[in-house]
């Protein structure tokens, strides 16, 4: 049996998100501490910051409301937590395994429930997101590694140089969540989506790699989420996000060839 997104000692993984969006909770702002406080021992470092939200007023873009939100951290700063008044993410750079990533999700979430109020509080959608960077590996260039309907269109050399190419794909999946699969190569930094880049954490050590002036990048980047109320119970929670995952590490299989997981399933040197 193959090995699972996350279990490939050189996976490409660079970034892993998951997102809860809930119900309204008034005074978060006293609420965070206590929640930080049950677990200081892990992520012990602490900002806040206000983020700006954009409104449409008569057409045009404006400003909306400013939003609170609190970011905790853990001591290497591989590993974090965002929350404010509606949203908790967690999220790392330092991606092991599925097993590891939900087991301290849940955690997270035991801890988060037990300074929520004790009614009205309802969980509306979660997102799990996976962010792979692909980079020449061996004798692998970038499109060696992507399946053919992911590959640069080879045009003649005097028409031009590629430098950009991306594709979005949407997919509606049995279990009624919605699969959005990005495609992007660069020869440029800006391969890396600028929603979640950067988010304040240690950059992971593919980031750090070297590569050739003017070589393709490539970014594969699964974003999974579903759109359902239900209970604000860890356990619950954390099921529905396994069966996210198992759709996205499927994504991931269908989408990169065996050529580029068989060096990835090396182990580092």
């Amino acid at each position: 049996m193959e090995k699972a997104l996350g279990q490939l000692p050189n996976a490409p993984l660079i970034y892993v998100l998951a997102q809860i969006r809930f119900t309204h909770v008034p005074r978060m702002d006293k609420r965070w501490e206590d929640f930080h406080e049950r677990i200081f021992d892990r992520y012990p470092k602490a900002e806040t910051e206000r983020i700006q939200q954009m409104a449409i007023k008569d057409g045009q873009p404006a400003l909306g409301d400013s939003v609170q939100r609190w970011l905790l951290f853990d001591e290497p700063l591989t590993t974090g937590i965002i929350l404010d008044a509606g949203m908790l993410i967690f999220h790392t750079t330092a991606y092991r395994t599925s097993r590891n990533f939900l087991s301290e999700f849940q955690n997270i979430l035991d801890a988060f429930v037990q300074v929520l109020p004790d009614r009205g509080v309802s969980v509306q959608r979660l997102g799990l997101r996976y962010v792979d960077l692909l980079m020449k590996e061996e004798e692998l260039n970038v499109d060696q590694q992507v399946i053919n309907t992911l590959r640069l269109p080879q045009l003649p050399e005097d028409i031009g140089t590629p430098q950009t190419m991306e594709q979005i794909v949407t997919y509606v999946t049995p279990m009624e969540s919605t699969l959005r699969v990005q495609h992007r190569q660069s020869t440029t930094p800006a391969v890396l989506p600028g929603d979640i880049f950067p988010n304040r954490l240690r950059p992971a050590p593919r980031l750090m790699r070297e590569h050739p002036e003017n070589t393709i990048v490539g970014l594969l980047d699964f974003d999974h989420f579903i759109e359902q109320e239900m209970s604000f119970d860890p356990i619950a929670v954390v099921d529905r996000f396994r069966a996210l995952h198992e759709k996205s590490s499927a994504a991931f299989k269908a989408t990169t060839t065996s050529e580029a997981r068989s060096i990835w399933e090396k182990e580092i040197q």
